[in-house]
Order: structure tokens, then sequence, then C-alpha cells
């Protein structure tokens, strides 16, 4: 349905009663319409003028366009019409231009009925196509024939059903095509409904009306539809009841709570753990807006953030005591339209009890794991040693470090005896007091005595004003470690025998003897008794040291020590360095198979240098030293003394390696640390090889 106010020439301005017949004319032109309306002075309607008009009045009068006045051309008492009338209404009156109205008076626009006759077949010519859509989009087949029974209308499903071609069936008789009846209705003029037919191997459905006119019948119309397609329809109905039946039955045997809802929010569908969440049941919760339910149960706008990001939104929220890890997933079809939003409720209380339980109990493992290493530390003074040459060094600290007496500490260097000294001292009375450490090879001979005694004011050239307290002074109350005592200057070794024996020194220079409360330890790494046989050291001076000796194996000697302290020292760099870095299995194996000439002090090293070059995270045995490599070479060879299957020669290397390792390091964790493997993994091993001992015949 069309209006006016559409086909009209809209109008801005009219034409004046005072305008020439060329003003007229140029503003028909302007417009491009065919006519236009005439106001006088006042603005009052006189009437409209057409172009047809203008150019006979110009041709019959002899004076020039410019002077002439068209008021003779106007045609009075127009045709008034409103913008809102229909097109239908406006064709039933008589008018060659109508002049468009306002309800207030105002001039909008005019129409001729030329543009109104246009306007009108363009709208029959669409009404014709819409109803040719309607009939070819139909479903089912429409067959329409005229009084003589020929067909008028033959629609695209009809085609499909009928015939290849529609045009083959345009204008043919209804008979020639198909015979659907529609003849006799036709006679009788009666509407048939759900007549069943045949058409080859296809039943189908139709129905008949006669199509009539002023009480006469002027055709009729038949309208089928294939049953076949029905009862597939109908298969494919009770397919989908069934999956229905069977999704609820998921959805309801659920542990989590589900709630389905339509791309506006409103819920579809809930199963029982949502209800008992939300405290509902379905009928309070299906056909209400999701939104209501999220304030009441999780208090999030889920949906909306659903809505909004267009995937999956999680949410977790506590309240009531209850823990719930809510989710959002949106469902989307073909053409990525949002069809549902799932939501999945999952009850975390228990869960996350749970996982505080377990918390908890690691914390306390933890903290148990702490503790005793803490002990480990207090006892050891952070010293590595699990091997039992290392265990009876410390129980003897532990025993010698209650007394006073004097302790001699024997090694090679780099075996860490300035830590055994200070772990004398911590475990000590003297714990409190100062411990001072001073290295008696690496102090010139004439600045040891005053370095070690002190010395008075003006007591040689170049000395203090005020003088210097020595180190036995500065360590009162504490403890006195003499580092490479082999090394201490003849000359001044009974000046050191006189403090052991009677607790006092004079300083350089001094008159009056000073007593001293000093706890001394010596250590050392050369044979003081060959030096003693070359008079390079004082034997009585040996005997005085030598009150509690101790000796701190090297590490060659002690191999258990290497693994726990690489880790040590490994962890130690990564703090302080601030990344972490990671040793392969054959890097710990050439570690375990290296003498160590250097000792401790030579592995700390090694470990810092490996973790600071190394590009990557993970330490190769390419970035070891030439005689690392040669060494792990050595031991890494297998040989092969006859041929067997491969997997019995893996399975063998395989024993006889984890064997080794376990006679060498006595437990499965050390074993499986060495063989670069989880201990799982060894204790599987063996029990495989075990099974296979037991299997085999004797």
């Amino acid at each position: 349905m069309r209006w006016v106010e559409e086909v009209m020439t809209p109008l801005s301005v009219c034409l004046s009663d005072t305008n020439s017949c060329l003003e007229a004319l140029q503003r028909l032109n302007e417009i491009n319409s065919s006519g236009c309306p005439v106001v006088d002075k006042a603005g009052e309607l006189l009437g409209t003028v057409t172009m047809k008009a203008l150019i006979e009045r110009m041709i019959h009068n002899d004076r020039s366009p410019a002077d002439l006045s068209f008021l003779e051309a106007v045609e009075r008492n127009p045709l008034v019409i409103k913008p809102s009338l229909r097109l239908e209404e406006a064709w039933a009156c008589q008018f060659d231009l109508a002049v468009v109205i306002e309800e207030d008076g105002q001039i909008v626009g005019v129409l001729s009925r030329a543009d109104l006759a246009v306007a009108l077949y363009q709208e029959a010519e669409f009404q014709v196509k819409e109803l040719e859509a309607i009939l070819n989009s139909a479903h089912n087949g429409i067959v329409v024939i005229n009084s003589d029974g020929r067909i008028t209308s033959f629609n695209n499903r009809a085609v499909q059903l009928f015939t290849r071609v529609s045009r083959e069936a345009i204008g043919r008789h209804v008979l020639d095509v198909v015979p659907i009846g529609l003849m006799e209705t036709l006679e009788t003029g009666k509407s048939e409904y759900s007549q069943e037919f045949r058409v080859g191997q296809r039943t189908y459905i139709m129905n008949r009306v006669p199509v009539i006119q002023e009480g006469q019948i002027t055709g009729a119309v038949g309208i089928f539809q294939d049953i076949s397609e029905v009862e597939s329809l109908s298969q494919e109905l009770a397919a989908v009841k069934e999956l229905n039946s069977e999704l609820n039955s998921i959805i309801q045997s659920s542990a989590d709570g589900l709630c389905v809802t339509d791309s506006a929010g409103i819920v579809r569908r809930v199963n029982r753990i949502f209800q008992k969440v939300s405290l509902g049941n379905t009928q309070d919760l299906v056909g209400r807006g999701i939104q209501e339910i999220e304030e009441a149960v999780y208090g999030h706008p889920l949906f909306d953030l659903v809505l909004q990001r267009k995937q999956p939104v999680t949410i977790i929220d506590n309240k009531n005591n209850r823990s719930l890890l809510v989710t959002g997933n949106p469902v989307f079809d073909e053409d990525g339209k949002l069809l549902r939003v799932v939501i999945n409720l999952r009850d975390m209380t228990f869960l996350n009890q749970m996982q505080q339980e377990l918390i908890d109990a690691k914390r306390i493992i933890e903290n148990c794991q702490e503790l005793s290493e803490s002990r480990n530390r207090l006892e050891t003074g952070g010293m590595i040693g699990t091997g039992p040459e290392m265990i009876r060094v410390f129980e003897l600290i532990r025993r010698v470090a209650k007394v006073d007496s004097t302790v001699l500490l024997f090694g090679e260097s780099g075996v860490g005896k300035e830590g055994i000294g200070k772990l004398l001292h911590t475990q000590s009375n003297r714990a409190e007091g100062p411990f001072i450490k001073l290295n008696c090879g690496a102090i010139p001979e004439q600045l040891l005595e005053s370095e070690l005694f002190g010395y008075e004011q003006g007591a040689f050239t170049g000395a203090r004003r005020e003088g210097k307290i020595g180190m036995f002074e500065l360590a009162h109350n504490g403890t006195l470690l003499l580092d490479e005592i082999g090394d201490f200057p003849l000359n001044l070794q009974p000046k050191l025998l006189r403090v052991l024996q009677e607790r006092e020194l004079v300083p350089i220079g001094g008159a009056m003897p000073r007593q001293i409360n000093v706890r001394i330890l010596a250590a050392t790494h050369k044979d003081l008794e060959e030096m003693i046989r070359g008079g390079q050291f004082r034997e009585d001076l040996y005997f005085r040291l030598n009150v509690v000796p101790i000796f701190i194996p090297p590490l060659r000697q002690r191999h258990e020590d290497i693994i726990p302290l690489l880790n040590h020292f490994r962890d130690e760099f990564s703090k302080k360095y601030g990344f972490k870095r990671k040793f392969s299995p054959e890097v710990i194996e050439a570690f375990l198979e290296y003498d160590w000439p250097g000792n401790v002090r030579e592995l700390e090293n090694m470990v810092e240098r490996l973790m600071v070059v190394s590009a990557g995270d993970l330490i190769q045995v390419s970035q070891l030293p030439i005689s690392f490599k040669s060494s792990a070479g050595k031991s890494a060879r297998v040989s092969v003394n006859s041929l067997m299957p491969l997997k019995e020669a893996v399975d063998e290397v395989e024993r006889q390696l984890i064997d080794k390792a376990l006679e060498k390091f006595g437990s499965t964790y050390k074993a499986a640390a060495a063989l670069g493997v989880n201990q799982s993994t060894v204790v599987r091993r063996m029990a495989r090889f075990r099974r296979t001992d037991a299997e085999s015949p004797a």
C-alpha cells in the first residue's frame, strides 16, 4: 500500500500571479514537473498551470514570453488532496493535476495523473511479482486453472514434482499435465480438503478450491503436499525427541549445575543441581530472566559478560560460606549468531576444603623438613657431608666443641678446614664471642708478629702513636683460627708456644704480660712431623697444638658428598645471579668420576664457572674442561663381548649400570641421581629384572 506523499512532486515555492510565462516555464523545468500551483500575493491558491498550457499561451501570443503573463493559462479550482491519501483513492478522483496540501493548509507538492498511473502500474507489477515469489517459495505445490481448464499458474514446487519446465505447463490443459481433479472442482464448485492421490511412486494430499467472481466459477486452485516428506519429518521428529530425552538425561545426571538460556537470557532448561543451588524448582526458573537468577545465586552479571566477549567466561564467587565456580559458554549457529548460553555451576566448597587440608599438610611437611634442615645446618654449620667419614668428623666436633682443648685441623687445601673451625666455634660455649681467622702464610714474617701479638705506642719506627691490639686480644673470649700453621715463622714459634702454655702475651715494646682467654685452633695441609724432622717446626709447639687432631678427608674419598655439594652450590649461585641452570646426567657422572684435586673449593668454583658461562639452561658435558671429559669418557665406555638381540643388550646395560650405581652409592635415590633418572624408574627396572630372573629356566 502506497500514499500520495510517496509519488507527488514536492514543492518548496509556488508560482506567483506576478510571474511571466518565461519565469513559470523556467520554474517547471527546475522542479522537473509538468505543472505547478499558482498563489496570489496573500499566498492563497488561485489554481494550477501546466507546461502544456504555458507553451500554448506563448505560441498563440506575439508578445515576448518575458513580458507575457500566464494567468490566462491558469486552471481555476483545481483538485486538492491530502498527502496521506491512498493512491487507489486518488485514482478514483478526476484530475490532470492535483495540488497536495497538508492539514494546516500548507502546499507541499503536486500530483499529475500520469505520475499516479505510473506509480499504480509499478505497484500492481510488484504485487504480481510478490504473489509469484510467494507461490514459488511455497513448500507445497500449487496449480491454478481458468474456467477453460487451462493452467494459469504452476509454481516451482509443482514443477519439481510434475514437470521439468514451468512454461511447458503454463497454458496447457490441466488434464494433459497432471490429473489432480481440478476439472471436477470447476464443474461442482465444491471445495475439497485432504484428498489423497498418487503420481508414480509418490503419494500426495490435495486441497481443491474453486475461484468464484461475481457468483461465477472462473477457475480452480489445487494445493498439494508430498506425504513422503511428512513421514520423513515424522521420523526426524521422533529422532529429535529421542535425542532431546537423552540430552535431558545427561543434563540431569551431571554433578554440576547446568542452566541453558536463549540469546535474550530467558531460561529454557535447568537440571536438579542448579535448582538445588538456586533454591528453586523447574517451574520457578524456566521462563525467567537469567540476570535475576544470577543476582540471587552468584552475584555476577555472567550472561552480560558472555554477550560482550562472545567467548566462554569463568567467575568465582565466595559468599555464605560457599565457593562457586561458574562458567558461561556461548553457542553460535553457522552464521555466528548467538543461539544459546550454557551456564555451568560447580560448588567448589568441598574441593577447596580438601585443597586447603592438602596445603596445610604440605606446609606441615615443609615445616618439618625445614626444621630438620635447620637442625642439620645447626649441627653441621651449613657444611655438606653425608658420608661416614664426614659423619665421624661432625660427631667428633660435637664432643670437642664442649671443651677448650686446642684442635689441629689436617686436610688438603680446599677441603673446608675454615668451615670446620667455624663449626667448632659456633657449637662451643664461646659462640657469642668473636671468631677470628689469621692466614699465617699470607702475612709477611716481619708483620706477622705485630698482627698477632700487637704492639705498644712507639714500639718501632712507623708504629701507630696509640699502639695496636693484636689478633689474640681481638679474639678474647672467643676463638682464633691459625690457618696454614705450617708457614708460621720458626723464630716466632717460641712466643706462640708461651701463649699456648701461659695464656698470656707481651706486646711488642711492652713490659707487662696481658692475660687472654682465647681458644686456639690451627689448620694445615702440610705434614708437620716431616717439617719437625727437617728442623722447620718446633716439636714442643706441635705437641701443644696437636691436642685434638681432626683429619678432614679429601673430596675424592667421599664421592657421596659430590651431588649434595653440587646442588648446594647450584642453589647458592642461582640466588646470587638470579638465574637457574640444570646439570645434565652426563655432567653429574663426570663430576662423580673426577678426582677433585682442589677438593670442595674446586667444586664450588667449577659450579660457578659453568653456571656463568653456560648459554642455555641445561649445562652439557661439552662445556666441561678436557680433564673432566676424559674422565667421563673412560667411565662411560660400554664393552660388548658377544652378539645378542639389541633389546637384551639394552636391558643388560641398564642392569649393569643400576647394579654399579647401587653398589657405589648404597641407595636408590643416590643411584637415580647419578644415572639421571627418577628414583621410581630405578625401582621399576629392578623389579622387572627380578621378574625376568624368576621366569628364566634354571
